[in-house]
Parts: structure tokens; C-alpha cells; sequence
């Protein structure tokens, strides 16, 4: 009876124990399946929240990789702008301090950059002790690679003494924490050549001015990122997106003629020398520009150094200066383009507009006849010519040849405001040309209307003076003038190509409109050459052996009239009659005093050696020796200087409209130069019914033409 009663309850006790047990694993089964439910509620609903706290654990610090800017190259591969590489010195502090394995890193290290870098020790611990958390300290950048390889031989040399060395001798010591951080610094090899064509882009890749502000975007790259992150298994990974380089820009310009513009500029300057000398050289067939240059230039590896222009106190007066706008406009000043910045009133280049526009509204044929008596009465005005006596009978060829002021005069007066102004308008004068440079002035306030103009304006206008035009705008539309009719925009981009040499994107000529025909874009080029080759010819000065070519003087008298100053210059092309490449050449204000400035032969001298060179470089061949006889004598001659040679013998009328004599024909060298008692009685208004010598207010769009100076002002500070 007893063993079957334990039997028994060996069976309770038995069925007892796997109750609880049952229990007991259903319960933590459940609290197992609940704790799965609330890590998957916390991954699903708060994943990126819960990587980030990770993250800002885990000695993790992101850096940035930099782009390469694009490159800026002439028509033929040489490179104009690059950016070299360069190395940011950065620190380690957390690793420096580091005195683990009793290693130690502090005092080797500030040995090593104070020796190779000539850095305050000093300076350098109570930096490493105030930034003892961080690994990544930037302390000194743009260094080159010669200096970074020194510090990095020494460190490696000295290095190997310490492991070398007993640790009773320094065996202990080592040169870490330091190391260096690829950069780009933006280098201009040619340092001041094509400067204003150019701009510059130095701090931070901002760019200023030119092409390096016109192009910035194709120039620009993005920045690569070396970043730290946590993966799907939630393991801790670094990862890097490479930089994306920037595009390399193509210019039209070409070294080897920029550098021949520069030459003679520069020769000018050195002689009689001026306020401000330019030069535009340009292909007419398409609106590429080849060279484009002014005397006011400034060194784009350092943009920001007066000391071109200004003596070293004169610099530290304009520091110290209670104005402190002083240095601001002197750098404005510098980074000017000439050519396309600022306007003046172009003189006698104007004339075969005048002429052309007349013949293409068949106001005149072409051979037409004029007396020119030396002066014309107009609107009370009374306004000469270049000759006070008069040049005589003239056609419209020889009005052009001689630049006569009447026979111009007389061409707008039958033509009207109205046929005048519609010319205006097509040749562009009065409107931006849309060249692919910042800045380009606003012309449109210093044209005439309709409404505005008057008879004098209209006088005046016909030979350039009282209404202002750009560089860049008068040697466009000369190309149209002398290309057979066609406008194309003028513009420095050739293509765009991509870090591979790939071309993205070409700037083919663009055909903007059509100006004249060919039967008289004929006719200007045969003028234009008997100008300079034909007897009695003011131009030339301008003769280029071998070649025959083809030009227009310029002498315009400068606001205020009462200062007596003057801009001198000569726009010609070649070969003549297929007219390849255009040079214009400004000369404003020589330095020389009142009418003695007024020789367009100053201009003119320079585009000959500047074409002398450049036209065989170009592979324009010479065209022999010329068919019309050339007056040596003439070409010798100062402009504006009254010779006394007759041309020969012709029927003339006996008296003028007023009963006076008719004048002998005679020659001179250049428009209204002719000293005498009387002054040259040009009025001073201007368009916007001011005269010079009062304020004009400036436009938001001529105001534009400085933002890209006062960004880099804006750096510099």
C-alpha cells in the first residue's frame, strides 16, 4: 500500500512541474514577442533618428572635397586661367595630445611646424590644448607642394631617428596629427595679358569680372563629400562622392595677336602715351573676337595691388582715409574694360554710316558733288569743317577720303532725322551688342530721338559727335558695314568642353540682322581704301606694305568742348575688298597739350604695326603693291595740319550760295584740326539734354557694369 500511495504522488508532483514550466515559457515567449514588436515599432517609425544618435557617438567629422575650376583657354589650346594644387596644412589635436603607450606626439610635433613652417610654438599649443576634442583643424592654407613635401620628408626622416633612438634618448617621440588637405588655387599664367577679357576668380572660386563672371557657371564644379554613415546591418562605414570638376572655357582670342596689341599699346604709352589707349581686333566673317585690350591693366594673380598706378603713399593716404570709398573706386577703376565699359563720342569713324545709310534709302547714289566752304550755318550754329578754308568741290568719296564734315552735314540734311536715326538703330548704336562680357555699358539714353533731335544734333551727328557709342559697338557694326551687310554678335566663347576634352556646347556665329546691301557695302570699302592708299587720303599713316587696306580717321573733340581735349582713332580692315580682320585702335585723350592732342595719326600709326604683324600670323597673304598711286608726302604728314598741295585742276562754280569765292580744293590729314582764331563751335548737349560738364544720372544698367567689381571689393574687405 505504501509504494503504490508514493507512486502517486511522484505522478502530482510530475504533472505540477510541467504546468508551471509551460507557464513559465509561455510567459517569457510572450515578453520575447512583445520585445520584438516594440524594436520593430522603433527601427520602422524612428530608424533615422535612432542612426543619427549613433552617429553622434562615433568619432565621425565629414570634409569636403573641392572641385577643380574650369579652365580658360585661347583658340588654339594655351592656357589663359588653371587652377593648381594646393594643400591645406590641417591639425589633429585629439591624436597629438594622445599619450597612450607613454608616446610622446606634443613636443616633436610643434618642433617639427615651428621648424619647417616658422609657426609660434606658443601659439600652436594653446591652440592643440583649446581644440584638444577634435581631429580635423585647419591651420594654414594654399600651401605649395614644395612645402608640403619638405614637411613631409622631415617628418619621415626625423621619424626614423625617434624609432632608431632609445627610448631614453627620445625613443618615445613621434611627428604626428599632421597632415594636408588637397585645394585649388586659381593661377594666371600670363598674369596681366588679356586681364580685362579675363577676370579674375581668386578667393573661394568667387569670380570677378570678364569671363571668369560671364562663364562662371560652365566654370563652376561641385564639391565632393568624405562622410561617415551607418549601413543596413547598422555597421559604421565611410564613404566618398567625388568632386564634379568644372567645365574648360574656349575663347576666340588668340595669345599671339593679343600679345602684339599689347606690345604697341604699350609702345604708345611709353612715347606721347595718353589717359587711356584700346584696341579691338576682330574677324568681320563671323564676330569672333581675336584680341581685345586696354592700357589700364592690372595682375590677375593679384588684382587687388594699386601699386600700377599709385605710389605707396598715395596707397596708405587712401587706407587711412576718412572716405572709405577711395580705394574701392581706384580698384574699380583698374578693373575697367575700356571696350566695353565705358562710351565717348567716336568722331569720324561715323562718316561711312552717315553715307551708307543715305545710299540705302536712295537719299544719295554716291557720286554726288559738294563744295565744302569750311563751315555751315546750322540751327544757329555755326559748325566747320575740318578745313576752315574749305575743301572745295568733293564727292561722296572724296567727302569720305578727306573727311569732310559739310559733305556729311549736307548727306543728313537731305536725308532727315527720321532715315538717319532708323540707320542708327540698325547699325546697333543705341542698344547693348550682347557681347558675352559683364558690364556692357548702356547706350540707349545717349542716342538722339526723333523727337529730340534737332537740326545741329542731326549736323553733328552726322560725323560722330554729340551722341556716345562703345568700343564694341562701333567695331560691330563696322564688320557689318564692310562684310557685305551681315551683323553678327560679337563674342569671346568659342565652345565649352568638359573635363574629357569633349565639346558640350559651340557659340557659332550668330547672324543678328542684316544692315546694308552688298552693292554698298562695296562702295564703303572702296571709300574706306582709297582713304588710305588713295591720293589725298587721310590715312596714310595706316599703310601696311604688301597689303591692301582699307580704314577710316577718327578726331572727336571731347566734353567739355571748353577743355580742348580730345579721342583719336582709326578702325580699319583687310584686305580691302575681302576683308578677313578688323582693327580698331582708340587713343583718348594723348598726352599732349589742347589741339595738339588731335593727330589721328597716333591711332592710325599703331594699327599699321599692330596689322604688320598680325596679318601674316593670321595667314591673310599680301595682296602686292597697290593699284592706286600713294601720296608719301601726305602720309607724313601730323594730322590736322594744313599742306599746301593742290589736287588738279577742276570746273567749279565761280561763287558759293552766300556770293563768297569758292575755295581751291586742298588736302589735310584729319577732321577739324585747323588751327585759326575762331574755336570749333560744337554745342555741348548731349541726348539727355545735359551738357557734359553737368551730371548725368547713371542708369541701374550702367550700374550693372560694376557688380562683379564690388563682389571682389566685397572679398577684399
Amino acid at each position: 500500500m505504501k509504494t503504490s500511495r508514493n507512486i502517486k504522488n511522484k505522478q502530482t508532483f510530475r504533472r505540477y512541474m510541467q504546468e508551471k514550466l509551460a507557464l513559465t515559457v509561455t510567459v517569457i515567449m510572450l515578453a520575447l514577442l512583445a520585445l520584438v514588436g516594440v524594436l520593430y515599432f522603433q527601427i520602422k517609425n524612428q530608424g533615422a533618428e535612432y542612426n543619427q544618435i549613433v552617429l553622434s557617438h562615433q568619432d565621425y567629422e565629414s570634409r569636403t572635397i573641392p572641385y577643380k575650376r574650369g579652365n580658360i583657354i585661347d583658340r588654339n589650346g594655351t592656357y589663359l586661367a588653371t587652377s593648381q594644387k594646393v594643400y591645406n596644412l590641417i591639425l589633429d589635436p585629439r591624436q597629438i595630445l594622445n599619450t597612450e603607450d607613454d608616446y610622446n606626439y606634443l613636443e616633436p610635433t610643434l618642433d617639427a611646424l615651428s621648424i619647417c613652417f616658422g609657426y609660434d610654438k606658443e601659439a600652436l599649443r594653446e591652440l592643440i590644448n583649446r581644440k584638444s576634442n577634435s581631429s580635423y583643424v585647419v591651420y594654414e592654407k594654399k600651401l605649395s607642394a614644395d612645402v608640403k613635401d619638405a614637411f613631409e620628408n622631415y617628418q619621415s626622416e626625423k621619424n626614423d631617428e625617434y624609432i632608431k633612438a632609445p627610448v631614453e634618448e627620445g625613443g618615445r617621440n613621434r611627428i604626428v596629427g599632421v597632415w594636408f588637405e588637397d585645394e585649388y588655387k586659381r593661377f594666371y599664367p600670363y598674369n596681366e595679358l588679356a586681364c580685362n577679357v579675363i577676370g579674375f576668380a581668386l578667393r573661394d572660386n568667387n569670380a570677378s569680372g570678364g569671363v571668369e563672371q560671364y562663364y562662371n557657371d560652365d566654370l563652376t564644379g561641385v564639391n565632393g563629400r568624405e562622410f561617415g554613415y551607418l549601413n543596413d546591418e547598422y555597421n559604421p562605414e565611410r564613404t566618398v562622392k567625388q568632386a564634379v570638376n568644372g567645365n574648360t572655357v574656349q575663347l576666340t582670342i588668340d595669345v599671339n595677336v593679343q600679345k602684339i596689341v599689347e606690345r604697341y599699346l604699350n609702345e604708345w604709352q611709353a612715347t606721347v602715351g595718353s589717359k587711356v589707349a584700346a584696341c579691338i581686333v576682330m574677324d568681320p566673317r563671323n564676330g569672333e573676337i581675336l584680341a581685345m585690350d586696354t592700357t589700364t591693366r592690372f595682375n590677375l594673380n593679384d588684382p587687388y595691388d594699386l601699386s600700377m598706378y599709385y605710389s605707396p603713399e598715395a596707397i596708405a593716404a587712401m587706407e587711412a582715409s576718412d572716405d572709405t570709398n577711395a580705394k574701392t573706386e581706384a580698384w574699380y577703376a583698374m578693373w575697367r574694360n575700356f571696350c566695353v565699359n565705358d562710351t565717348y563720342e567716336p568722331g569720324s569713324p561715323q562718316k561711312p554710316f552717315t553715307v551708307a545709310g543715305a545710299m540705302e534709302e536712295g537719299t544719295i547714289s554716291g557720286y554726288e558733288s559738294y563744295v565744302c566752304g569750311g563751315k555751315l550755318n546750322i540751327g544757329g550754329w555755326d559748325i566747320r569743317c575740318v578745313a576752315r578754308s574749305g575743301h572745295g568741290p568733293l564727292d561722296v568719296t572724296q567727302g569720305l577720303m578727306k573727311s569732310c564734315n559739310v559733305v556729311m552735314m549736307n548727306i543728313n540734311a537731305a536725308q532727315g532725322a527720321e532715315k538717319f536715326l532708323k540707320y542708327q538703330k540698325i547699325f546697333g548704336f543705341g542698344e547693348k551688342t550682347g557681347i558675352d562680357l559683364p558690364g556692357e555699358a548702356d547706350t540707349s539714353g545717349l542716342v538722339y530721338t526723333a523727337e529730340s533731335m534737332d537740326s545741329a544734333s542731326l549736323a553733328t551727328n552726322s560725323f560722330g559727335q554729340n551722341y556716345n557709342c562703345t568700343m564694341i559697338q562701333m567695331a560691330s557694326a563696322f564688320c557689318s558695314l564692310i562684310n557685305g551687310g551681315s551683323y553678327y554678335q560679337p563674342h569671346v566663347m568659342k565652345q565649352v568642353l568638359n573635363e574629357q576634352g569633349a565639346v558640350i556646347r559651340k557659340n557659332d556665329a550668330r547672324l543678328v540682322r542684316e544692315t546694308v546691301s552688298e552693292n554698298t557695302s562695296a562702295f564703303i570699302r572702296n571709300a574706306l581704301y582709297q582713304t588710305v592708299s588713295g591720293v589725298g587720303g587721310t590715312a596714310g599713316a595706316a599703310q601696311v606694305p604688301g597689303y591692301e587696306i582699307g580704314g577710316k580717321t577718327g578726331t572727336a573733340q571731347k566734353q567739355p568742348r571748353s577743355a580742348k581735349n580730345y579721342l583719336v582713332s582709326f578702325i580699319g580692315f583687310a584686305p580691302a575688298f575681302d576683308p578677313q580682320v578688323v582693327c580698331y585702335v582708340v587713343v583718348d585723350t594723348p598726352n599732349l597739350p589742347g589741339e595738339e592732342q588731335a593727330h589721328s595719326t597716333f591711332a592710325s600709326g599703331i594699327f599699321a604695326k599692330i596689322m604688320t604683324e598680325a596679318l601674316p600670323y593670321l595667314n591673310v597673304f599680301p595682296a602686292g603693291q597697290a593699284t592706286l598711286p600713294v601720296d608719301d608726302a601726305l602720309a607724313q604728314q601730323n594730322e590736322g595740319i594744313i599742306v599746301n598741295e593742290t589736287e588738279p585742276e577742276v570746273q567749279v562754280p565761280e561763287t558759293m550760295e552766300d556770293g563768297s569765292p569758292v575755295p581751291p580744293p586742298v588736302s589735310f590729314d584729319e577732321e577739324f584740326i585747323d588751327s585759326g582764331q575762331e574755336d570749333y563751335n560744337y554745342p555741348d548737349a548731349m541726348p539727355t539734354g545735359l551738357g557734359m560738364e553737368e551730371p548725368i544720372e547713371e542708369t541701374q544698367e550702367n550700374a550693372d557694369a560694376e557688380s562683379g567689381a564690388k563682389e571682389a571689393v566685397l572679398q577684399a574687405e
